[in-house]
């Protein structure tokens, strides 16, 4: 080999060992993925709930483990006619009956049934259409009852008399003149009432003056 050849041969034999001893590209392998902790449950503060229209309650969820990735909890009605539940977990009766309220969290569920009553709306005040009343033997007459608020929950008006063999009432109001006397008639809504006072005269002209009349010849 000529002299200037060796210092060329040897400097191409320094580069490839400079070449095979250049690190690698990090691939990423060396790199630590975050670990995803899954829900392992999801438990509700009540299994069970009871409402009026109108009311409104809270749930709590609670998720499980603590340290789970995702704790978002959704919310769901199976009957929204019945009760709604908001994104917090707050639930709102809406009318009678009863609803299925689910909390989901990761693939996990829990769920309260919810029972609605009808709200009670009472009777405020009753009055008649009379207050008093004359009949004679015999007769009869109507009277009619108002309930108020209008839209009170049980409307349903009961009658009594306090004389009935003076004068009775049917469960519509309509009231029997039976004999001379008088009677109180009762109408009764909820915890209020009202009443008439029924007076009855006897039936005949002049039947209510006894002393003009003759026994004897039947003659006035």
């Amino acid at each position: 080999m000529t002299p200037l050849r060796l210092p060329l041969a040897f400097a191409l034999c320094f580069g490839l060992i400079i070449s095979c001893n250049k690190p690698e590209p990090d691939s990423g392998q060396g790199q630590t993925t975050p670990q995803v902790v899954a829900v392992s449950s999801v438990s509700l503060d009540k299994t069970s709930l009871s409402l009026t229209e109108g009311e409104s309650a809270t749930l709590t969820a609670t998720v499980k483990p603590d340290n789970a990735t995702n704790k978002t909890v959704s919310w769901s009605s199976g009957s929204p006619s019945v009760a709604t539940v908001d994104a917090s977990g707050k639930v709102t009766a809406v009318a009678e009956g009863t609803a299925t309220i689910t909390a989901k969290a990761g693939d996990k569920t829990a769920s309260c049934t919810v029972t609605v009553k009808k709200k009670v709306i009472a009777v405020e005040s009753l009055s008649l259409d009379q207050t008093s009343l004359e009949l004679t033997e015999g007769e009869t007459a109507t009277l009619t009852a108002t309930v108020k608020p209008d839209n009170a929950t049980d409307k349903a008006v009961t009658w009594s008399s306090g004389s009935p063999s003076v004068a009775t009432v049917d469960a519509g109001g309509m009231v029997t003149a039976v004999a001379k006397g008088t009677a109180t008639i009762t109408a009764k809504a909820g915890d209020k009432t009202a009443s008439c006072t029924v007076t009855v005269k006897k039936d005949g002209i002049g039947a209510d003056d006894p002393e003009g009349f003759n026994n004897e010849n039947g003659s006035w």
